[in-house]
């Protein structure tokens, strides 16, 4: 064999020994992905960020670790009722802890409408946390996040039903859509804001949550609210009563997520008095009024 054939044959099994080696750290991956996945429907979210920290180890560059650990921090501050929660300031920093790790992520995989949508949760978060007339300047940014999520349409879905990208994307653009107020398109306001509420959107979007998890109780539970807040909003009583209905047949519907007896503790409270509709969200109530809009900071 001449010493050009020799060469050739190592780098050849050098090759081959390589190709090896990445396959088995993909599969080593793989697996960290699934155990992850496994211990995060036991709702252990620090026992799945120890093994997303092992899989950064091995494969920085996968852009799935950043949005599982996005959706770690986040249950781990939804699954915390109102009176229990964290200052307010202290909610905001880990809010962009959200938005730093899901724009790493957008920057491994600019494709990936999982962290495109981890982005806008933690930007909406944020948003609710601070007020939303007190975060009008960056609602035209969320909004574009969220429809670029939905364009990217991810299609990850949880085996249990309580994760589904696509469908809490829907999910999201609905609250967002009735939290933001209908006011706000008023001419020169909406040219400063950038956007507005609308609240046939918000009912739209809801239902097609819905489509998608007809058992998850927090897509119920939006859409009876967005129809209760509707009926009141354009007189149509007989939305009021449709939302109604939702919010009072999902008492019976079974709990598999820990933010579920607080969505349906708060569907009671949304019951016992509907004028709380327009301005709810799971963290705190919102102010909508256009009293109170101090106009552009």
């Amino acid at each position: 064999m001449t010493a050009k054939c020799r060469w050739g044959v190592i780098l050849a099994l050098g090759l081959m020994l390589t190709t090896a080696a990445a396959r088995a750290q993909q599969k080593s991956c793989d697996d960290l992905m699934k155990e992850a996945e496994a211990v995060w429907l036991t709702r252990d979210y620090d026992g799945s960020d120890k093994l997303l920290e092992e899989a950064k180890k091995i494969c920085p560059e996968r852009a799935e670790i950043y949005w599982r650990s996005c959706r770690n921090e986040y249950d781990r501050i939804e699954d915390t009722p109102r009176e229990q929660k964290p200052t307010k300031d202290e909610l905001v920093k880990r809010y962009r802890g959200i938005e730093a790790t899901a724009a790493k992520c957008s920057e491994l995989d600019p494709n990936d409408g999982n962290c495109t949508f981890w982005k806008g949760v933690g930007m909406g978060r944020r948003g609710t946390t601070q007020g939303i007339l007190s975060s009008l300047d960056e609602a035209d940014d969320l909004e574009q996040v969220l429809l670029k999520a939905e364009s990217q349409n991810p299609q990850y879905h949880s085996s249990d039903g309580s994760a589904n990208t696509l469908g809490d994307i829907y999910n999201a653009l609905g609250m967002f859509y009735r939290v933001l107020p209908e006011w706000l398109c008023t001419i020169g306001i909406k040219q400063i804001v950038g956007t507005c509420g609308d609240l046939d959107k918000s009912v739209e979007y809801n239902r097609k949550a819905v489509a998608r998890e007809g058992k998850r109780i927090e897509y119920q539970k939006e859409l009876g609210i967005s129809l209760i807040c509707r009926g009141q909003k354009r007189n149509k009583p007989e939305e009021v009563e449709e939302g109604k209905k939702i919010l009072t047949d999902l008492q019976s519907f079974a709990e598999f997520k820990r933010t579920d007896p607080i969505d349906k503790k708060h569907a009671q409270d949304i019951l016992a008095d509907p004028k709380l509709a327009c301005g709810y969200s799971r963290d705190a109530q919102q102010e909508q009024s256009q009293e109170t809009y101090k106009g552009p900071k």
